[in-house]
């Protein structure tokens, strides 16, 4: 009975906070802060289908934006160019980085920790290069303008109407990652981050598991590509750089790996503090660099992960309460 009363509980609380969330476009005009609340969810996603790879299943991956653009650039051509609708266009994109994820997989799923990273370096940077130099097909550093999204004569014209659309993809996407960390593939990916011979003895086909987990993360990623694409009208090989992949891998590592609340907390931080001290934008991989060294010496766990500042705080509060019994 008190286990369906916490239940009940956090269930209202949820509720209420969804509801609160909702009502953000109600009263905040501003349409700069709704520009960066959106591009909070948007990444929200990216640093979920991060986690989904490397705190979960303990890969190293540094060629997360290269995903995003495949996603991007596929949705954004398909519409613009081939006039296909846009969901097809847009659930396409995930498929397409998905497909490209799957074969990343397969070239990876028997690289060890090291050599995995710079096989994702060098991924990224192709991906770059090619957008980059098939003028024809991407435009090349002029970049390529994207329509906003179409949805059964609706368009999403506004940064409120894309707040809405962004906010719906963003709680779709964090309850399919959610089920699937809880699902027996989940504890297939944990079994792998923790110890992968051991799990190769249990019976976890590893290779497989690796390649299913690139796969499916990069699918995210490349959903979420495709809705900054169409939100910001614009993409830019610039924005898919290995600069841009070490801020996204930095969202999920401060939240907390193996989180995924702790992936949106660390998004939040990461995306309104620079913008909060814009002066300071052009030092922003100083300032996150900074924070990285202090985290790892301090709480390597980050905010929300295991033994985390979050799980530290709360042991301390209940130590007090200990003391103070006593």
């Amino acid at each position: 009975m008190k286990m369906d009363s916490i239940l009940k509980r956090k269930n209202s609380v949820l509720l209420v906070f969804l509801i609160v969330v909702c009502t953000i476009p109600l009263f905040v005009k501003n349409t700069y802060a709704l520009k960066v609340i959106n591009n909070v969810m948007i990444y929200s996603i990216i640093a979920l289908s991060i986690n989904l790879i490397v705190g979960f299943s303990g890969q190293l991956d540094f060629g997360r934006s290269a995903f995003a653009g495949i996603g991007g650039y596929f949705s954004a051509i398909m519409m613009s160019r081939l006039g296909v609708p846009f969901i097809i266009s847009f659930i396409g994109g995930g498929l397409f980085a998905c497909l490209l994820g799957l074969l990343l997989g397969m070239l990876c799923r028997y690289s060890s920790f090291d050599y995995l990273t710079l096989i994702t370096i060098g991924f990224s940077e192709i991906v770059r290069l090619i957008l980059q130099n098939w003028i024809k097909v991407t435009g090349g550093a002029f970049g390529f303008v994207a329509e906003r999204p179409k949805l059964f004569g609706y368009t999403f014209a506004t940064h409120q109407s894309m707040f809405y659309f962004n906010f719906v993809l963003l709680i779709f996407c964090y309850i399919v990652i959610r089920r699937i960390t809880r699902s027996k593939m989940g504890r297939a990916f944990m079994a792998l981050r923790d110890d992968p011979i051991a799990a190769a003895y249990a019976g976890i086909d590893v290779a497989k598991y690796k390649m299913i987990n690139f796969a499916v993360a990069s699918f995210f990623t490349g959903i979420a590509g495709a809705a900054l694409v169409h939100y910001t009208m614009f993409a830019s090989p610039t924005n898919y750089t290995i600069d841009e992949s070490l801020i996204m891998l930095q969202m999920p590592i401060l939240g907390g790996l193996g989180s995924l609340p702790g992936s949106i907390v660390g998004t939040v931080i990461l995306t309104v503090l620079p913008e909060i001290s814009r002066s300071f934008y052009n030092f922003r991989l100083l300032f996150m660099g900074a924070l990285m060294v202090i985290l790892m010496l301090f709480a390597p766990n980050g905010l929300f992960g295991v033994n985390g500042i979050r799980d530290q705080i709360m042991a301390y509060i209940k130590l007090r309460k200990g003391e103070k019994k006593e």
